[in-house]
């Protein structure tokens, strides 16, 4: 046996890099690294393409294999590495087991090695984040109140529904002909929660605290957190664009959405809304229109006052549904009132049709009936008139 050839037989070589290349041809999530030490910073001796592909070492949570698991790896131009050689001798087989964090004094040189060819890692500002140089590289979002300086926080404050632009809720008109109803209640409005449930100068800053928050954020600027900071955990996770979802301390969670927002469900859902004693339950404002198509039967069921109000017209068309032959099914429409009055005020026209061809209206009255006609009334009979008095007639 070649004892030269039989890997850590030739020694252990431990070297640092940095990162100069991650366009892998192969697609296995290599990069190429200059070994500082072994390589030279000039291009001219050592150009880029020169330098070996480094394999990345996985840890045991990633398979990183047949698809499966974190691939390809985040290992961009400018970071710096730590591995060894699998080839001692050669030095054209380096793997690399961990990146290391610092913090750089100094942009990126393009004119020579052990720097981001791109000129992006390390630079003055990554727009994102407001990261720059002359700072650690740990991300903003997990160092306290430095967490406010990061963009993605400045926008979800400068976005944050509230104040002035506070959601207007539904509220209660008030009706001529009611006397438990004759009053109009406002609807009041709600405010979206402040970002991790503090405010941006709280005295003194409670969240995101070093080194509990653990963050998460690619290139574009997608966000994971986990924080752990005590008596503060929090999830968070937000699209580049903007579109976020926040799980606060007490387990409030807020969920925004920036542009389209689709929810399919294949089989059942069932949502249950537990409103505390101070609470209402559902607040729903749509700035827009609503469209329900519903294939089957409709049941809603109110334990208490349903009020609702309409600022143009209502249209109910019922028995519209098409049977096979494409002409109406029909149906009926029921209303019972167990005990109380039913109280209709008109301000213009009150037209019934009954019946396109042969219709009965039918009224049964227990009690008085009263009608007060301003002008004229007609009345059209086309067979026989009854009126029946059992007691006075006048």
């Amino acid at each position: 046996m070649n004892e030269n050839y039989f890997m850590g037989a030739d020694g252990f070589v431990w070297f640092t890099g940095v990162v100069e290349d991650r366009n892998d041809p192969e697609k296995l999530g290599r990069v190429r690294v200059r070994c500082l030490g072994w390589h030279s910073e000039s291009l001219q001796d050592i150009p880029k393409s020169d330098l070996p592909w480094a394999h990345i070492m996985h840890p045991v949570t990633d398979p990183s294999m047949q698809g499966l698991g974190n691939t390809p790896t985040f290992l961009v131009e400018g970071t710096w590495v730590v591995g060894f050689f699998l080839d001692a001798v050669e030095k054209q087989q380096p793997l690399i087991i961990g990146s290391l964090p610092g913090k750089p004094t100094e942009v990126a040189d393009t004119s020579q090695g052990f720097n981001d060819p791109n000129a992006k890692y390390p630079s003055e500002k990554i727009t994102h984040s407001n990261h720059s140089i002359n700072e650690p590289d740990t991300n903003r979002l997990a160092r306290g109140i430095v967490s406010e300086t990061h963009q993605s926080l400045i926008r979800r404050r400068k976005n944050k529904l509230g104040g002035t632009s506070a959601v207007p809720m539904a509220d209660r008109p008030g009706l001529l002909n009611s006397t438990e109803f004759s009053t109009r209640i406002p609807g009041g409005a709600w405010s979206e929660p402040h970002p991790k449930s503090v405010f941006s100068d709280q005295d003194s800053y409670p969240s995101s605290q070093y080194p509990f928050n653990h963050v998460f954020e690619s290139e574009s600027g997608h966000i994971f957190e986990i924080d752990d900071t005590p008596d503060q955990e929090r999830l968070f996770k937000e699209h580049t664009s903007g579109t976020f979802e926040e799980i606060h301390p007490q387990g409030t969670r807020v969920t925004k959405v920036v542009y389209d927002d689709y929810e399919i469900v294949a089989r059942d859902k069932k949502i249950v809304i537990n409103a505390s004693k101070l609470g209402k339950g559902l607040d729903l404002t749509v700035n827009g229109s609503v469209n329900q198509y519903i294939t089957g039967d409709y049941i809603l069921d109110v334990g208490g006052n349903f009020v609702r109000r309409v600022g143009l017209s209502e249209i109910v068309k019922v028995g519209g549904k098409l049977g096979a032959d494409n002409k109406p099914i029909g149906g009926n429409m029921e209303t019972e009132i167990v005990k109380g009055s039913y109280n209709i005020s008109v301000d213009k026209n009150y037209i019934a049709t009954i019946g396109q061809i042969d219709g009965n209206i039918q009224t049964t009255v227990s009690g008085n009936e009263i009608r007060n006609v301003g002008g004229f009334q007609e009345i059209t009979v086309t067979d026989d008139i009854t009126i029946m008095g059992l007691a006075n007639t006048t």
